[in-house]
């Protein structure tokens, strides 16, 4: 995981690995020192005076009933903004204290537009502050980092500070301090207030956070978040897909009933046309019927079809005609009708036809039947 640190005004940007920070000058400068980790996650800490944190006493009842509206409105006499211009964002520890941040809208979006030129994929937005280590209860934790001067009050609460004599003049007498790197204006403003045993250094050392992307205080836009949950909109895509995958199965089942079904009825009456067809048959059943259908049409396979080209071609003639074929019997690529027409001069005129579009037709002999004669036509 990679870690920016954004500048205040004119100052410079700072980025990390998990340990040590480095500086680089410009904006410019930063994305040529990270462009070996192109594409990689990364966590930005911007500067705690763009937020108002507030801590107050609730239960966890009353914090669930105040909700996100309520909670907005908390912090409607500490800033100077119209609230509804403000992103409020937090987090509920137990047993009674209530921690919110509240942020411009517009700050997080110049943010945004800043970290856009990063070819980094941004997975957190947090406060500064929360660089440096959590506090022991009635503690304080002060750090210059590279000119930049952070205090941390609790694991929730914390600001980046220009006057440290200033913050302590509204600081409790009784806090304990740990301190580290401080100019020795800052050490002579604290060493002003704080005995020697309310004061204590160390050598701050840069941890990383453990799930950035969850933490309460991410003001990073939900949208822009990459794979950190699926949204409400592929949640209820996901949730209209199953139904319509039930649907279909439910309906493919009710089918697949009524095809199985008719099947069965379709065997049966198959079985019974086949007993009617051959009676010498002994056990009958759709096996063997489908059996025996299966060795006739092998039989078949090889039949000539010059016969049915031939009466595809010839049938739409005889009904131009209204000549109607009582017998058709093919044989050595002769085709044989006998013909019933209302007259044998409607048959020759037919003959003639046929002649006339390609066809060897001739007609043979012809005998009357009642009010129609019937002739013997040869098609080949």
């Amino acid at each position: 995981m990679l870690y920016l640190w954004m500048p205040e005004a004119n100052g410079v940007w700072q980025w990390s690995r998990g340990t040590d920070w480095t500086t680089s000058s410009s904006l410019e400068q930063l994305i040529q020192d990270i462009k070996l980790y192109q594409g990689e996650e990364a966590v930005v800490f911007f500067p705690t005076r763009e937020v108002q944190i507030l801590q107050q006493k609730f239960s966890k009842a009353q914090y669930k009933q105040l909700g996100v509206d309520g909670l907005k409105y908390l912090l409607e006499e500490y800033v100077i903004m119209p609230i509804d211009q403000m992103k409020v964002f937090s987090h509920f520890q137990q047993p009674d204290q209530v921690s919110v941040l509240g942020i411009n809208h517009h700050a997080v979006t110049t943010m945004q537009h800043s970290l856009s030129l990063i070819p980094l994929k941004i997975v957190s937005l947090l406060p500064d502050f929360l660089m440096l280590p959590v506090p022991e209860a009635g503690q304080t934790i002060l750090a210059n980092i590279n000119g930049q001067l952070l205090v941390r009050e609790n694991e929730w609460l914390g600001n980046s500070i220009d006057d440290l004599g200033l913050y302590l003049d509204f600081a409790d007498r009784e806090k304990l301090y740990k301190h580290s790197d401080l100019t020795s204006e800052q050490v002579s403003s604290l060493f002003a207030i704080a005995e020697t045993n309310q004061r204590e250094s160390f050598n701050y050392q840069f941890s990383e956070l453990k799930k950035p992307k969850q933490h309460p205080y991410n003001v990073l836009p939900k949208a822009k978040q990459s794979n950190d949950g699926v949204s409400r909109y592929w949640q209820a895509c996901a949730v209209l897909l199953v139904a319509l995958i039930i649907v279909q199965l439910s309906y493919d089942g009710l089918r697949w009933f009524k095809l199985k079904k008719l099947a069965d009825q379709t065997a049966l009456i198959a079985v019974d046309q086949y007993k009617n067809w051959f009676p010498n048959e002994q056990r009958i059943t759709e096996e063997s019927v489908e059996r025996q259908f299966k060795n006739k049409l092998a039989l078949s396979q090889g039949a000539n079809t010059q016969a049915l080209q031939l009466l595809s071609r010839v049938g739409p003639i005889l009904m131009q005609h209204q000549i109607i074929a009582n017998r058709v019997n093919y044989d050595t690529a002769i085709l044989n009708m006998d013909l019933v027409a209302k007259s044998s001069d409607a048959l020759q005129t037919l003959v003639t036809q046929l002649n006339q579009q390609g066809f060897k037709a001739e007609l043979g002999n012809v005998q009357t039947q009642g009010g129609s004669v019937v002739g013997l036509v040869k098609i080949q």
